[in-house]
């Protein structure tokens, strides 16, 4: 038996431009490090699905098999544009978007695991949003101009596994650790 796990599926975003974004939007944003917390670039993820707290060995497993059911190729994404929620002028979370082809393949693969894990009583809480949070507030809504970064790319990733993550919150960020991983199949004789 596993004690209780903060689970959720996801895909890393790997990107040192956007490190170097988050410095760029923390330096001229004015914003006071007691307000914003820029997420660390090694928690850099989009979730596909949360699936709350797992409470047994026989969950994992179900999750496990249907991850392995997931059938995807490799695809690129260019991240560009930054984001607000719940709007610019009044913001908790700051984003980044992707390209459309690239949001579109994202949004097709957490269709299809989102579908395999409602077989067994996983059902997303709310519906797939293809952004990459790179900043919290703490204690206040924030002011970002997104307008500045309309059009901007930010570099790109290969997104060609799926992880099942392990959250576990610590007193000063979160670490999330893979638990089970499935990768893309390969194009094969093109």
């Amino acid at each position: 038996m596993i004690e209780i796990m903060r689970s959720f599926i996801a895909v890393d975003a790997i990107g040192s431009e956007i490190a170097r974004l988050q410095q760029e939007i923390m330096s001229s944003s004015g914003w006071n490090p007691k307000d914003v917390k820029p997420v660390e670039p090694s928690n850099f993820h989009f979730t596909l699905i949360f699936l709350g707290e797992l409470t047994s060995d026989q969950q994992i497993e179900k999750i496990k098999e249907k991850l392995t059911e997931v059938n995807f190729q490799p695809f690129s994404i260019t991240y560009t544009g930054v984001g607000a929620f719940p709007k610019p002028s009044n913001a908790r979370i700051v984003w980044i978007g992707i390209d459309h082809e690239g949001s579109t393949k994202l949004e097709m693969l957490a269709r299809q695991v989102t579908a395999n894990l409602a077989e067994v009583g996983f059902v997303p809480d709310k519906p797939f949003s293809p952004h990459l949070t790179i900043f919290r507030a703490k204690n206040r809504h924030i002011y970002i101009d997104v307008a500045k970064y309309a059009g901007k790319t930010f570099g790109t990733s290969i997104i060609d596994k799926v992880h099942l993550k392990k959250s576990e919150l610590g007193s000063l960020r979160p670490t999330y650790s893979n638990i089970y991983t499935v990768s893309a199949t390969e194009v094969k004789g093109v």
